[in-house]
């Protein structure tokens, strides 16, 4: 039997979760009609053969450098050109971090001089785009497998760029996807259009043909897979893990996950005022926080937290790789376990609450419909300002469409941080309708087969019509 190829490339733990943990991926390695083509970085090979190989699964080791100087410099040029909040705080950002003014300066003109002209800044981008050379080695993989239609699993990743512009310059159907809910207002002007963009929601598409360009007859809303998880059966009771955890049984359970990048400073003195608040009777004795890092977060010694028999530290993944070069990833590469995606479902749904600062782990608590606690407030007055929860948050256009749902409750300081715990443990029904709206704008699809969509979506393409045009 003839099977229909497909080739795709994933090159960080992000898009591997997405992928390989979904339905999207079982889902197609199930299908004997298909056959995957999936190009990784050479330090995964083993790991990656071992955890999802499959009969119709070919992985093929490639170490890219990056793009292209004048790839990188259109895509400086890019990013810098695009209008949102959240670029203009990202210039800021970069500022506050390396201080280097005139770099500042430039970024900042090429954003005001052309954000206002929008279309034609794409059109020509894109036109640019066309005098980027083409990675030799990818090229040297199309030829060699002649794929029947590739995957572009994150349209605004650098190195899924350069597969995404090797296929099209050599004439392949590309689907596209997006790896997160704020790819299209986060990543500058998307400089190359595949022929069928895959999003998450209505609202992405929205995004898509306002702010992409993307024609509406182009874009699949599947839903979210890797939230399919929260609309399917749990694998585990309350008790069963709260005992691998060592937990007592009886202890009401608050997901606590106050990191930003690598700054725990806020993090340690919002933990100890926690601590303080349960010994002073201020919060329940029977409340037991599960403090869950950032994968980028470096670890702390729990020294420096006040003795409390009331936190339990959890990692978020277990598994990190070297990383060759800066275009995989800027400094480190983890990879999530099975057993690091049950642990956050696990953690979400078997709490009251759940705290964060501006993390995706707000969308995960309401699709588990659990109470979301914003904080916003920098706990440690010697916060720098790249590292500030209160300048970051606001700045970022995704997230200020999230709380401006009503269902996250922000608190400002400690001690609102303490009454809106005590608020939530009473009345856990408090913005419950802000939280379905979270749902109903951020993931959309409640059923749990997302991840089957977009394999099925997959499966079908390209259309007859699409060939036809292709080739005519």
């Amino acid at each position: 039997m003839s099977q229909k190829t497909i080739f795709l490339s994933i090159y960080n733990g992000i898009r591997a979760k997405n992928f390989f943990h979904t339905d999207t991926y079982r889902e197609m390695v199930r299908d004997a009609g298909l056959r995957l083509v999936i190009v990784i970085p050479s330090s995964k090979l083993e790991y990656y053969q071992k955890t999802f190989g499959a009969v119709n699964v070919v992985f093929e080791p490639l170490d890219i450098v990056s793009e292209s100087w004048f790839g990188r410099l259109l895509a400086e040029i890019a990013f810098n050109a695009f209008g949102t909040r959240t670029i203009v705080f990202k210039q800021k950002l970069e500022y506050w971090r390396f201080k280097k003014l005139s770099r500042f300066l430039v970024k900042r003109a090429i954003n005001i001089l052309l954000t206002p002209f929008q279309r034609p800044v794409r059109r020509i981008i894109r036109r640019l785009d066309g005098f980027v050379a083409i990675d030799p080695e990818v090229a040297a993989l199309l030829d060699k497998y002649k794929p029947d239609l590739v995957l572009a699993p994150d349209i605004v990743f650098p190195l899924d760029r350069i597969f995404l512009r090797a296929a099209k310059r050599k004439g392949y159907f590309v689907i596209g996807l997006t790896r997160s809910w704020d790819n299209l207002t986060s990543k500058g002007v998307i400089q190359i259009l595949p022929d069928k963009l895959i999003l998450h929601t209505t609202r992405m598409k929205k995004q898509a043909v306002k702010l992409v360009g993307v024609p509406e007859k182009d874009i699949y809303v599947s839903g979210p897979p890797d939230y399919d998880k929260y609309f399917k059966p749990l694998t585990t009771t309350k008790e069963e893990f709260c005992r691998l955890l060592g937990i007592p049984e009886n202890r009401r359970l608050i997901l606590f996950a106050p990191f930003y990048d690598e700054f725990t400073g806020s993090a340690i003195i919002m933990m100890n005022a926690l601590t303080r608040a349960v010994k002073d009777g201020r919060l329940p004795s029977d409340i037991h926080f599960l403090i869950r890092y950032r994968p980028a977060t470096p670890e702390f010694s729990p020294s420096v937290i006040e003795e409390s028999g009331h936190f339990t530290i959890t990692k978020p993944c277990s598994m990190f790789f070297h990383v060759k070069n800066r275009a995989q990833a800027p400094t480190k590469d983890w990879e999530f376990s099975p057993a690091d995606v049950e642990l956050l479902v696990h953690s979400m749904v078997f709490s009251e609450m759940t705290i964060n600062t501006y993390s995706t782990i707000a969308i995960d608590a309401a699709a588990a419909d659990r109470p979301i606690i914003g904080i916003r407030y920098d706990a440690d007055s010697d916060t720098k300002p790249q590292n500030s929860v209160v300048k970051i948050a606001d700045a970022h256009d995704h997230y200020r469409e999230l709380e401006q749902t009503g269902g996250v409750a922000l608190v400002h300081d400690n001690d609102e941080l303490i009454a809106a715990i005590n608020r939530y443990l009473e009345h856990p029904e408090l913005d419950r309708a802000g939280r379905h709206k979270i749902v109903s704008d951020q993931i959309e699809f409640t059923d749990g087969l997302s991840g089957t969509r977009i394999a099925e979506f997959i499966r079908k393409q390209p259309e007859e019509d699409s060939i036809q045009k292709r080739y005519k």
